[in-house]
């Protein structure tokens, strides 16, 4: 037992000790009589593959006691959270995600925190802040430290997270407490202001990833926007034509700002609108219009003087395809320009007076749909041009084909 503790809190990683190291035969005995006590748990490596780390809490000691019957001792020991509570390994630790570890905390428990503990690092360039709506990471940027150490006080060098919900759908930070021990002292005491109480779930992909070792079964919304104006453009090539968008993002890289809100506020969630605005709508190049429609209007002004006024890129957009395609389903077609102008209209609301800043949950539901809507555009609008037949060799990537996308 003394060994078993030993190496679990002077490992450097709450390492378990394993049984081979043990495998005296009058050690099996003693080894059985310590988990029937509840003193020692037996982590086989049957409910995560690594057994000489915690991930999960250890099996009901019946359960132990029967594989230990059955197969034999097999995996690591672990001081249980009884012992390690009698024992006060706690004690005296500051850093609270550390001493949950010295306590037995399984290494990949989680917490999950308000949106606002990562608000500072996405809004300092000296950090990069890598979200992909599922996960995330903030890593200290090269030629931010000063004598090989951190600029910033709290010393963080990387830092991995997930996402969970609650039942209303409430996004929150999730953190394993393996990544939270790995924080410095100051950070963890800082991030436990921000801990959140109540039932959460992680994302599922992020569970998905990090605790079953599978492929994403989904792609982000954001990521999936951004590769869909890639397909329109590759498209467009095979057409003859000059690229549709502006501007293009790929190897699931994004503009920054293009993501969740860290802050449901007003403010945020416009300059959201804005950005997205100008992903779509203002993207949109006009050469690609030229020789098969009039890029301009000519009207008069008050005195009956003719002036020529450039057309919307919306207004291009749709009179061209008006033009050129034909749809089964003319529906999709009004829905598609209906979803491109409600972000436009979104996008011109602080224009027109002067708005209070607030917070509000809403934004984060309102931010939701309108990604879901700029994405509809822009999917609709592929498959439409898809329908060209220098296209029909293009190959769309199944996830977007399948739409396998998280909407949610």
């Amino acid at each position: 037992m003394e060994q078993v503790i030993t190496q679990y809190l002077r490992s450097g990683d709450f390492n378990g000790l394993g049984v081979t190291s043990l495998a005296y035969a009058g050690d099996v005995a003693a080894i059985i009589e310590l988990i029937a006590e509840g003193k020692l748990d037996l982590v086989r490596g049957d409910g995560h593959p690594n057994p000489h780390i915690k991930a999960f809490p250890a099996e009901q000691v019946s359960a132990q006691l029967e594989k230990i019957e059955a197969g034999g001792l097999k995996g690591c020991l672990y001081p249980s959270p009884d012992l390690l509570k009698e024992r006060n390994a706690g004690a005296g630790e500051k850093a609270p995600y550390t001493k949950a570890l010295k306590e037995g905390e399984p290494q990949l428990s989680y917490r999950t925190f308000d949106l606002r503990a990562l608000e500072w690092y996405r809004n300092d360039p000296r950090f990069d802040f890598d979200v992909d709506d599922i996960h995330g990471r903030i890593l200290q940027k090269e030629g931010t430290q000063v004598a090989n150490r951190a600029v910033v006080l709290d010393g963080l060098d990387f830092f991995e997270f997930g996402f969970a919900y609650d039942e209303e759908m409430h996004r929150a930070v999730a953190a394993f407490i393996r990544y939270l021990h790995d924080l410095p002292e100051v950070q963890q005491i800082e991030m436990q202001k921000h801990e959140l109480t109540g039932k959460y779930q992680l994302h599922p992909d992020f569970y998905r990833t990090q605790i079953l070792g599978d492929f994403p079964e989904r792609i982000s919304i954001y990521d999936a926007f951004l590769q869909e104006k890639i397909e329109i453009n590759q498209i467009c090539e095979l057409m003859g034509k000059p690229k549709l968008f502006l501007t293009e993002y790929g190897e699931l890289k994004r503009p920054r700002g293009f993501g969740i809100l860290i802050r449901p506020t007003k403010k945020e969630f416009r300059d959201f609108a804005l950005l997205l605005d100008q992903l779509l709508s203002d993207d949109l190049n006009r050469k690609f219009f030229k020789g098969d429609l009039d890029l301009n209007r000519n009207l008069t002004d008050e005195d009956g003087n003719p002036i020529t006024q450039p057309k919307g890129t919306i207004q291009l957009l749709e009179e061209w395809l008006s033009k050129k395609f034909t749809p089964a389903e003319p529906t999709e077609m009004v829905e598609m320009f209906d979803n491109f102008r409600a972000v436009r209209k979104v996008r011109q609301k602080p224009a027109h007076k002067v708005e209070d800043n607030e917070f509000d949950q809403k934004y984060i539901a309102e931010q939701r749909q309108l990604i879901n809507q700029a994405f509809n555009a822009v999917r609709t609008l592929r498959m439409a041009l898809e329908n060209h037949p220098a296209a029909r060799d293009h190959k769309v990537p199944d996830y977007l084909r399948d739409a396998k996308v998280w909407t949610m």
